[in-house]
């Protein structure tokens, strides 16, 4: 990585921070990156039960599966609706000659340590930043009277150049109604705090700004059928965020993606893409071969889908709303698109009649756990 710019940070969470070359807004809008304005580093200074080390072990496995012709991996989702992998491209080690480049780009107390490069994510430019700023602080909700001052802070966060304006897409989940959030204590003083930093869009700022629902929907169908049939992996915590395309095109990392198919890109955002990040929760999934082996698979599985964030739809409840029609035949749209997928990729794989049953019943453990493990996601 080429230090003609400082590093900042863009992004932090339980496994470690996440630094990047700085970027001028010039770079955003027009994708006009050098080389090493592609990559970042994560280094591995979260909490001490998460590891960049197994993260970068899973994150390889995907990658390998999801960068092979179709004719090694056999699987057949190359029509899909594309979900792009970022490369995973050194794993650095704390003796590592290349914290002699890295350090003095840092904060002053940061020490070597273990850390991986990646691809990074182009982030959203200026014109979505702000339009993201109207449509998510624009409207009041839970800021109440303080709509006016979050704008302004959210507008000035886009304005100044927000270094990793991702966009988290919520199919599972629509914003509290203002009737349904509890008031503020009186004279309790209120925090403005707004950022465009992997900012969540609910389902229903995606339906209101027109972006293509479905097409996520089916996108993030083909991921998980994916992960579960030719990764073998649980998906765990896994993240689906909303950016611009790649656009180093000729380098290898541009096979590095599960389908092909562009969205629609006559809406707002133009033309963007998905990608899939965040690995180091997600666990091996040992193919059953008696009934207790198999009721493990399908409890780790739904497990592993309500406990991540809800970027999935969601199975509605027995007796659902009128008002909520929309998000049944979005979860139908999933669950179909998934049933499909997965079944191309165990015919492909040759799997036996009990494997080729599994994704049936992971769809029907996900809906009949739905009242047991949904609570703290919705």
């Amino acid at each position: 990585m080429n230090q003609q710019k400082d590093l900042v940070e863009v992004g932090h969470g339980r496994c470690g921070s996440v630094w990047a070359k700085r970027l001028s807004n010039d770079d955003h809008d027009n994708g006009d990156f050098d080389n090493d304005d592609y990559t970042v580093i994560k280094r591995g200074d979260g909490t001490w039960h998460r590891s960049v080390t197994k993260e970068h072990e899973i994150h390889k496995h995907i990658a390998r599966l999801a960068g092979a012709p179709a004719s090694e991996s056999k699987m057949n989702l190359i029509t899909g609706y594309q979900v792009n992998i970022p490369a995973p491209i050194d794993y650095i080690t704390p003796d590592s000659t290349k914290w002699d480049l890295l350090l003095p780009f840092l904060p002053s107390n940061y020490k070597p340590c273990i850390a991986l490069e990646n691809e990074r994510i182009p982030p959203m430019g200026r014109r979505v930043r702000h339009l993201l700023a109207h449509t998510c602080y624009g409207t009041g909700g839970r800021g109440g009277n303080l709509k006016d001052e979050k704008l302004t802070a959210a507008l000035l966060d886009a304005e100044t150049n927000e270094q990793n304006c991702l966009v988290r897409p919520y199919l599972g989940r629509r914003r509290i109604q203002p009737k349904e959030a509890a008031s503020a204590r009186p004279g309790k003083p209120r925090l403005v705090f707004v950022t465009l930093r992997n900012i969540p869009l609910h389902l229903d700022q995606i339906e209101e700004l027109g972006l293509p629902v479905e097409q996520y929907a089916m996108a993030m169908a083909d991921t998980m059928a994916f992960l579960h049939w030719e990764a073998e992996i649980d998906a765990a915590d896994v993240e689906f965020v909303l950016a611009q395309p790649r656009r180093h095109q000729g380098q290898s990392a541009s096979s590095l993606s599960i389908g092909s198919q562009a969205f629609t890109s006559e809406g707002p955002f133009g033309s963007h893409a998905m990608w899939l990040v965040d690995f180091d929760c997600c666990e091996k999934m040992a193919m059953p071969t008696d009934d207790t082996d198999e009721m493990n698979l399908l409890t780790i599985a739904a497990r592993a889908f309500w406990r991540n964030d809800p970027y999935y739809p969601r199975p509605p409840a027995n007796h659902t709303p009128d008002s909520n029609l929309a998000d049944g035949q979005l979860w139908e749209t999933f669950k179909k698109r998934y049933l499909t997928t997965s079944e191309e990729i165990l015919e492909s794989k040759a799997k036996d009649e009990r494997v080729k049953m599994l994704p049936r019943k992971v769809m029907s453990m996900i809906e009949n756990t739905r009242e047991r493990w949904s609570k703290s996601v919705l």
